[in-house]
């Protein structure tokens, strides 16, 4: 259901059921939380790249096969569930290292928030864009609405809630959406290139900037600068800050390892 590769300091999750465009099953939801924790941790992880098998990303949960709540489920049964499920969110938008999301064919639901929890987004030009909870009867999983509230706006974000539209590619480029749009048949190429050049970084760096980013949404100005110069102290003493300043009076690259 989850297939796992690693090569170059990326290491790629790609949900595996084309079939079901890569809808989430309970297992499957499990699977992907474990690999993230794992990536979370794993110093030779220095990206994450999520895809899809086949031709869509993911089309969000897959009612086919989870069902319907039972009527003797109570709510704060399906909540406590809820919460558990959206670890997945809070490892891609908080771990250390960047996250990318390759989006090829439909991203729906849970699946349109998984890339957005994602730090970059590549899209093939064929990809579709849908939130389908109001469809569903739904008001969306647990940080949703906090993610895209932040990633386009609350006037998007309550556009794309409460229309429900389908959003093609382009549009999800204008809207920010998504980082890139590239040829279906270069996603893969463009998403795993990406990857590599984030992996081949001051992976230390990127997580102190992810740190700085969450911070600076909730911190006023004053705050934030407070926030952000103990880290910027530590990046800079570290050997890839260091390294960064040799390479540039050597005139060669830098070869960051990550601390």
């Amino acid at each position: 259901m989850l297939r796992i590769a690693d090569a170059d300091g990326v290491r790629t999750l790609t949900l595996d059921r084309p079939e079901r465009l890569n809808a989430l099953t309970p297992a499957l939801l499990a699977d992907l939380i474990a690999a993230l924790d794992d990536a979370a941790i794993d110093p030779a992880v220095r990206c994450l790249l999520l895809t899809g098998a086949g031709r869509g990303f993911c089309a969000g949960h897959d009612l086919g096969s989870d069902g319907k709540p039972g009527d003797d489920l109570r709510p704060d049964t399906v909540a406590a569930i809820m919460l558990r499920d959206s670890r997945a969110l809070t490892l891609l938008r908080h771990m250390g290292k960047p996250t990318i999301a390759a989006v090829r064919g439909p991203a729906a639901g849970s699946g349109l928030l998984l890339a957005a929890a994602c730090d970059l987004r590549v899209a093939a030009d064929g990809a579709v864009f849908k939130l389908a909870f109001a469809s569903a009867g739904r008001c969306g999983d647990p940080g949703g609405a906090y993610l895209l509230t932040r990633l386009l706006g609350a006037a998007r974000a309550r556009e794309l809630f409460l229309l429900d539209e389908k959003i093609d590619a382009a549009r999800a480029l204008a809207i920010g959406l998504v980082t890139r749009v590239v040829a279906d048949e270069a996603l893969d190429a463009e998403a795993a290139a990406l990857a590599r050049r984030l992996a081949q970084g001051p992976t230390g760096a990127y997580a102190a900037i992810k740190r700085n980013l969450a911070a600076a949404e909730t911190l006023a100005f004053e705050e934030s600068i407070a926030a952000e110069a103990p880290g910027n102290a530590r990046a800079s003493l570290s050997h890839d800050g260091r390294e960064a300043g040799l390479a540039f009076a050597e005139r060669r690259p830098p070869v960051f390892r990550g601390w």
